[in-house]
């Protein structure tokens, strides 16, 4: 079977590894591309699926948006959160998922349980959004914070408190970080006036950035309290191929967090 990752820019992606590792552990012979296509190429998206014979594909920047007016089915959470990450292509018919909320969902779920939590998401990006989709789904409490109140008005569910200062902030018992500050060490406790006074050695800290391994952010936390965003990473991926393969085949995570662990680290712990 074949199958690609679509973006704009797309040099850096991760995917091709990532499935790699997990075919060649299960002994297939399928292949991987990165495929390079621009906004204004999208339209095509069904010529590109014909010259690579594709059988699924994921998406990546910028287009987990706009590929949604090119197929035939989406599922609810990709509806949800306006963004499809993941293409079965069946029957000649497109089918999209988002597998980012499933596979941020386990990564939590695996490393700090069920428990009903207060929430804190800083940012509302797309990211955000598939972040505040899996603690919904746990019935968690959660407030979002937007230096952009236009921000808030993306999410199509909007069952949550808003933030546009984190001055005065109360306590939380998870805080998540969904944006790209970190990505470059950046101390994001500066950058948003964050003050560290409100997180304990109980508070859970979150982000979703995975290199570096642990960003400024995290630093401020009990080790054993953080979580990067690799295992997200791994797991988003292996959902799409058991959503490609209907289940038939699962993934071989540890195969996978051990190839990545390699290269960037803090995988699970």
């Amino acid at each position: 079977m074949n199958f690609a990752v679509i973006g704009s820019p797309i040099e850096h992606t991760l995917s091709p590894a990532i499935h790699y590792a997990n075919f060649n552990s299960l002994n297939l012979a399928d292949t991987y591309r990165a495929l390079h296509i621009r906004p204004e190429e999208l339209g095509h998206i069904k010529d590109v699926i014909k010259q690579y014979d594709l059988n699924g594909f994921n998406v990546t920047i910028p287009h987990k948006e706009t590929i949604m007016a090119h197929l035939d089915f989406i599922d609810q959470r990709a509806i949800e959160v306006n963004a499809v990450n993941t293409v079965l292509i069946k029957d000649n018919k497109l089918y999209g998922y988002n597998t980012d909320v499933t596979g941020y969902k386990q990564a939590y779920t695996d490393r700090f349980g069920t428990m009903k939590r207060n929430i804190l998401i800083l940012g509302a990006g797309g990211a955000s959004k598939a972040v505040y989709r899996a603690h919904s789904e746990l019935g968690d409490d959660i407030t979002i914070y937007a230096r952009r109140e236009a921000s808030f008005e993306t999410f199509t569910d909007q069952n949550f408190q808003r933030l546009s200062s984190l001055q005065n902030l109360k306590s939380f018992d998870v805080i998540i970080n969904t944006t790209p500050i970190g990505l470059k060490n950046e101390d994001l406790y500066d950058v948003m006036s964050l003050s560290r006074n409100k997180i304990t050695e109980d508070t859970i800290g979150i982000d979703l950035i995975y290199n570096p391994e642990k960003t400024p952010f995290l630093y401020g936390f009990e080790d054993k309290m953080v979580m990067n965003g690799l295992s997200m990473l791994v797991n988003q991926a292996i959902h799409a191929f058991e959503i490609w393969y209907d289940n038939k085949h699962e993934g071989d995570y540890n195969t996978v967090y051990a190839a990545l662990d390699k290269k960037f680290g803090g995988g699970r712990k």
